[in-house]
């Protein structure tokens, strides 16, 4: 497999995301826009408009069916990394292949 080392480093990030939960202060770039004015000084034009982002399938990194304690909420950390990063990986090899063959097929 020609990108085994570059999966299996994700992996072990994905598996290290519940150190987040345990982390003091909040994820970095994780903001409401109060959060974006306080730390850079001014509201982006369209977040200001808006007042906020977009709502995510899995708020706050839950997974239902798997609320409450330290280590459902480990869990259910690991499962949205590894969604997260399936889903992103997906979509990039998607882009290479339309980009290498100038077509979907």
């Amino acid at each position: 497999m020609r990108y085994r080392r570059g999966w299996i480093v994700l992996a072990a990030l994905a598996v290290l995301t519940p150190l987040g939960i345990i982390a003091a202060g909040g994820a970095w770039g994780e903001w409401d826009i109060d959060g974006v004015r306080e730390r850079a000084g001014f509201a982006p034009r369209g977040m200001a408009e808006t007042g906020a982002a977009p709502e995510s399938p899995f708020n706050d990194y839950t997974v239902p069916g798997l609320e409450g304690g330290f280590g459902r909420e480990s869990l259910a950390a690991v499962i949205t990394a590894f969604l997260g990063a399936g889903a992103t990986a997906l979509i990039a090899w998607g882009v290479a292949r339309i980009a290498k063959h100038g077509r979907i097929s």
